[in-house]
């Protein structure tokens, strides 16, 4: 168990809090995902004379999207807000056609909200009635009791399964005993503030009920696997074309096209995301055969990767690869 002497993080749109029931929101259709599932991104939400546009976080860009929940379009028709934060699942990209969204897992917040990643979290839950978050993580459940001024680190068992949630129940020792039961269930949840959420959140810390809503976390791992382009010119004019081909199982194909009608030069490896905006990735592979390289980059307040230090193929110059589209099971003209 740690006790803070300080006062614990700030409440902010990366919390959660309240409780209330929602509408609900129109499932995906059978047989969309495939085994790749629906795709999810998080990003600012603007109705427009054209309909509604999405700005997805740490991209410059914007487009046109199809929301078949009615939930978005509801939202900024009933406030005073000219965009909102949203988290959201649909179908896969196809060229030229709008992004179809099926499922809206949160709405409420500003452009400020993509700073909240919510790193190494699984889930956050929170209320406000009093003041309370529990973090659920890998390595235990981090609740902080702002009452106290305290966090407790409880250690986290298997959940029992609620069949529309989870509840975990844990007991800890030291300057004192002390009991958790956490419950979090897909039930619509909205704070205080006006966010809606996915969850409700129910815990009883030492025989004391607290309420509240929860969502979930990792939005930093979930959101990063993609492609990356970039162009370097060259001395002529006619220059490389770089390809960055992320996946969620953790493996990438880096590809350069020279346009001299030879054939690319393709490596591969994994990469590791270390929080904080930097990604290393370690290649492995040279056209077929065995390398050792790595590269670090930091990524930018665009989203952006860009390499760091010097490296022998990109120089001390950095390389800088824009998001160009998801990662590759979620571009439908590559699902044949």
């Amino acid at each position: 168990m740690k006790i803070l002497g300080r006062r614990l993080l700030r409440w902010t749109a990366g919390s959660v809090a309240g409780l209330s029931v929602l509408t609900g929101c129109q499932s995906i259709p059978d047989g969309l995902g495939g085994d790749a599932g629906p795709l999810f991104r998080r990003g600012i939400v603007t109705q427009t004379a054209q309909g509604l546009s999405f700005s997805p976080c740490y991209v410059s860009n914007t487009e046109q999207i199809s929301d078949h929940t009615g939930r978005l379009s509801d939202r900024l028709q009933d406030s005073v807000e000219p965009a909102v934060y949203a988290e959201l699942s649909g179908d896969h990209f196809a060229p030229g056609e709008t992004w179809q969204v099926y499922q809206v897992h949160l709405i409420g917040g500003g452009q400020s909200t993509c700073n909240y990643e919510l790193s190494g979290n699984e889930f956050r839950a929170a209320g406000d009635r009093p003041l309370w978050i529990a973090d659920l993580r890998d390595d235990g459940i981090y609740v902080h009791n702002y009452d106290r001024m305290a966090q407790l680190i409880f250690p986290r068992n298997e959940p029992i399964n609620l069949g529309n949630g989870w509840e975990w129940n844990s007991r800890v020792s030291g300057l004192g005993d002390h009991r958790l039961a956490l419950r979090i269930q897909k039930l619509s949840c909205r704070d205080r503030h006006g966010i809606e959420y996915e969850y409700q959140a129910e815990m009883v810390l030492d025989g004391k009920p607290y309420v509240g809503c929860a969502r979930e976390g990792q939005l930093d791992i979930r959101t990063l696997p993609g492609l990356y382009t970039a162009e370097i010119k060259g001395l002529r004019g006619v220059g490389r074309f770089i390809t960055l081909d992320m996946a969620g199982d953790g493996t990438v194909v880096l590809s350069q096209d020279y346009r001299n009608r030879q054939p690319l030069i393709v490596q591969k490896g994994n990469w590791q995301w270390l929080g904080n905006g930097r990604l290393v990735v370690h290649l492995t592979e040279l056209d077929g055969r065995e390398e050792n390289e790595v590269l670090v980059f930091q990524r930018d307040r665009y989203g952006a990767l860009v390499l760091k230090g010097y490296s022998a193929t990109y120089g001390k110059a950095g390389l800088r690869l824009e998001r160009a589209g998801p990662e590759r099971i979620f571009r439908k003209f590559n699902r044949q």
